[in-house]
């Protein structure tokens, strides 16, 4: 089995503001891994600020991951990375790939049977200014989005609250509204925000706040469900959150958790429990959001994921794969079914 890794450096199209700060380019890395003919692709970008790890340090320990791949079995491997999740993720997602392929299936059937065909997505707005912000909330559901995703917790309260009312107000009631804190409120903070926008239709709200018993607090009180992402950065800590009975839908990274293989094992844990899951990318390239799209369809349903982020990049490694009237079609092809060119 051969290894290789391929930095890469991409420009985002405009700056994307978070509660985490600006951003304006995704670092990371493609990870090649092959046998014959073949190669399965995965990715690794850890997110400055959100990511416990460098790039650096993740591209360290791969190399010695790949190192061992002539003479250890994957398994062996993957189990040493597993305190780097954003490196194991690269090496799981490309050894899975090349799996799949070997198997001539495409790698959302290798990871559920039941995967369906095509993936409903939301669009992600941001936290940009109420003009701005409104002009691309029509603009999304002109192009068929039923749901949109909106950042919150870069600006005073009632900002926020004011820039939600107007999305609310141009897009009509049937669009669903998402919120995405990335824990900067408290408690009080949190519950009196989210008590301000409860006359909104708001489908769930992500990290309110930062930690599992301060996302229980809210979730508690909250009319708005309460969604756990950063908090949860492994499958024990999902289950520590769906534990608490106030979270009731869980955000899943493939790349975060460790793979899709490990991706699959959360929703499966969270669907037991009786929790919403949604699937989403890290602002990955085209590479990373073909991954999570395959375990977004292998968790079957109609639940609208986070995967539809390759129109925040200016260039990327390959052509994303498209997103038509608010769906993006899972590859036929055996494997990922995309490639870096």
């Amino acid at each position: 089995m051969t290894f290789r890794l391929a930095p890469y450096t991409l420009p985002l199209a405009r700056p994307l503001t978070t509660a985490y700060g600006s951003i304006h380019e995704r670092r990371g890395a493609l990870v090649a891994v092959g046998a014959g003919r073949l190669v399965g692709w995965g990715e690794t970008s850890p997110m400055p600020g959100w990511s416990p790890h460098t790039l650096d340090e993740v591209r360290g320990r791969l190399n010695e991951a790949g190192a061992r791949l002539g003479s250890d079995p994957i398994d062996d491997v993957l189990h040493t990375l597993e305190p780097m999740p954003e490196a194991r993720a690269a090496l799981a997602g490309a050894a899975l790939d090349l799996a799949a392929q070997q198997a001539g299936s495409p790698l959302a059937v290798h990871l559920d049977e039941a995967a369906v065909e095509r993936v409903r997505v939301n669009a992600s707005l941001g936290a940009a200014p109420v003009q701005q912000l409104t002009a691309d909330a029509e603009l999304a559901v002109g192009a068929g989005f039923t749901a949109l995703k909106l950042k919150v917790g870069a600006v005073a309260p009632a900002v926020d609250v004011e820039r939600i009312a107007a999305v609310r107000r141009v897009v009509g009631d049937d669009i669903g509204l998402r919120l995405d804190a990335n824990g900067a409120w408290d408690v009080s903070t949190a519950l009196e925000t989210l008590e301000a926008m409860t006359g909104l239709g708001i489908e769930f709200c992500e990290e309110p706040v930062s930690g599992i018993e301060g996302l229980a607090a809210v979730g508690a009180e909250s009319a708005i469900p309460i969604a756990v992402d950063e908090s949860a950065r492994s499958v024990d800590d999902i289950l520590a959150a769906l534990g608490t009975g106030a979270v009731s839908v869980v955000v899943v990274k493939p790349q975060a958790l460790g793979g899709p293989d490990l991706a699959i094992r959360a929703i499966r844990l969270a669907r037991d429990a009786g929790a919403s899951v949604v699937v989403t990318s890290m602002i990955d390239s085209a590479i990373g959001v073909a991954h999570a799209v395959h375990v977004a369809a292998a968790a079957g349903g109609d639940t609208a994921h986070g995967v539809a982020t390759s129109v925040l990049f200016a260039d990327d490694v390959t052509t994303p794969l498209p997103v038509e009237e608010g769906h993006v079609r899972v590859p036929s092809l055996p494997g990922l079914g995309v490639s870096p060119r």
